[in-house]
C-alpha cells in the first residue's frame, strides 16, 4: 500500500532534486488551532507569507482556489534552457489533453524563479513565445524571498539559478504532496494517468477511494 503524506512545515526532498528521481520525505508539523496548512501552501505561501499571487493574466491566486484540486507544479525561468522549454511545452500539452471532468479538477501551476517587479516583461515574452496566452499553465512570479525559501525547501543550489529545479510536483485534493517527477523528457501518460487516480482519493491520500485500493500512482 502507498504510504499516506501528511502536512509538513516545509517542503523537503529526501535526495536532491536537480535531474534525477526521488521520492519526497516528511517531517512532524504543530498544526495550528486554525485550518491546517497544506503541503501547497507552505510552497506557495512560505511560513505564512501573505503575500499576493497573481498569475500572467492578472488574475490572483488564493488557497481556497487550490482546494478539492489536484496541483501540478513545475519551475521555470525567463532565461531557462531548451530542456525547461520543452518540460514547459509537455505540461502545457498535458493540461489540454485532460477530458473535460478531469480538465477541470487539475490545476497546473508554474512558479517563475525570475523578480516579479524586474523580469515581468521577459517573463511575459517567454510565455508568449513558448506556451502563447491559450495556455492553462498559471504563471506565478514572485519576489527574492520567495525564490530563496523555495530553493531552500528543494535543497536546490543557488549557484544553478536561473535554470530552474527539473522538478514536478505533484498534490493530492487536500494539498498534501503526493509524488514528484524527477528529470527529462514528462512521462505525459504517466502523467495523465496519475492525475486520473489521484482525482479519485477524495479526501487526499488519507482517505483513498475504492479504487484507489486496486491501484495507486507509482511513487519516484
Amino acid at each position: 500500500m502507498w504510504p499516506t503524506v501528511n502536512s509538513i512545515t516545509a517542503l523537503v526532498v529526501s535526495l536532491p532534486l536537480w535531474g534525477i528521481p526521488s521520492t519526497a520525505s516528511i517531517e512532524p508539523q504543530t498544526i495550528p488551532a486554525e485550518r491546517p496548512r497544506s503541503d501547497l501552501d507552505h510552497l506557495l505561501w512560505h511560513a505564512g507569507d501573505a503575500a499576493r499571487r497573481v498569475d500572467q493574466h492578472g488574475v490572483a491566486l488564493s488557497p481556497a482556489d487550490l482546494r478539492d484540486r489536484i496541483t501540478v507544479v513545475t519551475f521555470v525561468a525567463a532565461d531557462c534552457s531548451i530542456l525547461c522549454v520543452t518540460r514547459t511545452l509537455d505540461l502545457d500539452r498535458v493540461a489540454k489533453a485532460l477530458p473535460g471532468p478531469m480538465r477541470d479538477r487539475a490545476v497546473f501551476m508554474t512558479v517563475s524563479l525570475d523578480d516579479a517587479g524586474h523580469d515581468a516583461g521577459r517573463l511575459r515574452a517567454f510565455i508568449d513565445g513558448t506556451v502563447g496566452a491559450s495556455t492553462r499553465l498559471r504563471f506565478l512570479a514572485g519576489d527574492a524571498a520567495w525564490t530563496a525559501s523555495l530553493t531552500a525547501m528543494m535543497r536546490y543550489p543557488a549557484a544553478s539559478l536561473p535554470e530552474p529545479p527539473p522538478q514536478i510536483l505533484v498534490f493530492d485534493r487536500r494539498g498534501g504532496i503526493a509524488m514528484t517527477y524527477g528529470g527529462d523528457p514528462v512521462d505525459r501518460p504517466r502523467l495523465e494517468g496519475d492525475i486520473a487516480l489521484l482525482s479519485t482519493f477524495t479526501q487526499g491520500l488519507d482517505a483513498p477511494s475504492g479504487r484507489a485500493t486496486e491501484a495507486a500512482p507509482h511513487k519516484l
